[in-house]
């Protein structure tokens, strides 16, 4: 057994042993992995654009200049995240999470005490903090507590996943109106310098007691089993089997193309029209007040789709999820510029809600599905880094786009091509499995 292994199984005892527990400790795993994933927000888009307009203020830099060096960061941190996902393959999600969180707490209580800089120290100053802000909060810290939860289950994946992302959803509808108020009380100075501690002493402190990496180094079996000689308390040997793919196998593979391209026009796309929202409901004539009142439908509609994704990635292969979601969001970008009708808004609201609702399984359970355990940080990690680099091109796109044909109508006319990419992939994808079940037979 590999040293990192015989640590890996160490660590998943202490400080206390989870195969002593009455119940299956997976189940504590899911509650403390969406506080993870809650506790990203102040490096998630959600929680930074709260901060936006006191930095701009503070530092002397353009609401233009701001968004370049968030683009910079997002994109740098998205090309660091596939050594992110090897990183959790060989030390576990604990001591990842660990470190992205005081990463992230160091992150925030670092910006805030920034002051007026010139545009070019500027620059730099914010890209290397966005970049450390996406790095740390919704990379690592992100990828680690999804990983981990995907770890410890297998016949009810789907649906444990979807639960917790339900959640997380609610977290992140609610958390700007949150920051905003904790922002008014003292200032983005005190608000990020509070944020930061806890983060250190509350998250910090439930990473190191209750995050374990897999239910094998804790001595358990997948799903609340138990081992061949009926002591669930014995390591049964390395997760996984020897069929599941490593991050370069699944690379090649075209089945984590075909589930990634749809996610990734997701984030890119989903992104770019949240970022741009309010010009793009000027263009079409539609108050401020009025744009921003889909966002609640979407996530009405995001919701109940991701309980019955969830449900539905344990019975069926994620390519049918994948060609939902396809589908939805080529409805999304062709009656997003109509919006201004109620039918067509209606239409935009149930399209874009789908095309969310998908998102989670495809990344959280279509993953460990199509390519095993064995390697899952460095794959899902491989795919994330596709995501979080879309998000950092949609802004940029559409506003170049916009800049040179005076219309938002382009840029969706050009986000076609992802989802239809991805629906070419899908068909390859089916088609090769066929020929090779043909050929079996």
């Amino acid at each position: 057994m590999a040293r990192s292994d015989q640590s890996s199984r160490r660590g998943g005892r202490w400080p206390f042993d989870p195969a002593r527990c009455t119940f299956y400790y997976g189940w504590v795993v899911v509650a403390v992995g969406t506080l993870g994933y809650i506790a990203s927000i102040p490096g998630q888009t959600a929680g930074v654009s709260v901060f936006t307009d006191p930095l701009t203020h503070t530092t002397g830099l353009s609401r233009v200049e701001l968004a370049i060096a968030y683009l910079i960061g997002t994109g740098s941190s998205g090309l660091l995240l596939p050594f992110g996902g090897r990183f959790i393959d060989r030390y576990g999600s604990r001591v990842v999470a660990l470190a992205a969180t005081v990463l992230l707490a160091a992150t925030v209580a670092g910006l805030s005490f920034v002051g007026p800089m010139a545009t070019p120290v500027g620059l730099v100053v914010m890209s290397v903090g966005f970049g450390c802000l996406r790095f740390s909060g919704q990379g690592l810290l992100t990828l680690s507590s999804r990983t981990m939860i995907a770890q410890w289950f297998e016949r009810r994946r789907g649906m444990v996943t979807a639960v917790s992302n339900t959640f997380m959803s609610f977290a992140f509808a609610a958390s700007p109106a949150l920051l905003l108020l904790l922002v008014e009380i003292d200032g983005f100075r005190t608000a990020w310098r509070l944020i930061a501690v806890l983060l250190v002493v509350v998250m910090g402190s439930m990473i190191v007691v209750f995050y374990r990496a897999t239910p094998e180094a804790s001595g358990l079996v997948i799903d609340g089993g138990t081992s061949p000689n009926g002591r669930s308390s014995v390591p049964i040997g390395p997760i996984g089997s020897d069929t599941d793919l490593t991050r370069s196998q699944a690379a090649r593979d075209i089945r984590f193309w075909a589930i990634t391209a749809p996610v990734t026009a997701m984030s890119s796309t989903g992104t770019a029209l949240t970022f741009h929202i309010l010009d793009f409901g000027a263009e079409i004539g539609v108050e401020n007040s009025a744009i921003v009142r889909i966002f609640l439908p979407i996530a009405m509609v995001g919701v109940v789709v991701t309980l019955l994704g969830g449900w539905l990635i344990d019975r069926v292969s994620p390519m049918v999820l994948a060609t939902i979601m396809a589908i939805a969001q080529m409805v999304l970008y062709l009656t997003m510029f109509h919006i201004g009708s109620p039918l067509w808004a209606a239409v935009t609201v149930v399209a874009w809600g789908v095309s969310q609702g998908c998102f989670a399984p495809l990344t959280s359970a279509g993953i460990p599905l199509l390519f095993g355990r064995r390697h899952l940080g460095a794959v899902a990690g491989l795919q994330m880094s596709a995501m979080v680099i879309g998000s950092a091109i949609g802004p940029a796109l559409f506003a170049v786009l916009k800049a040179a044909t005076g219309t938002y109508q382009t840029a969706l006319l050009v986000s076609l091509a992802l989802p239809v990419i991805g629906l070419a992939l899908i068909a390859q994808a089916r088609l090769s499995a066929t020929r090779a079940h043909a050929g079996r037979v």
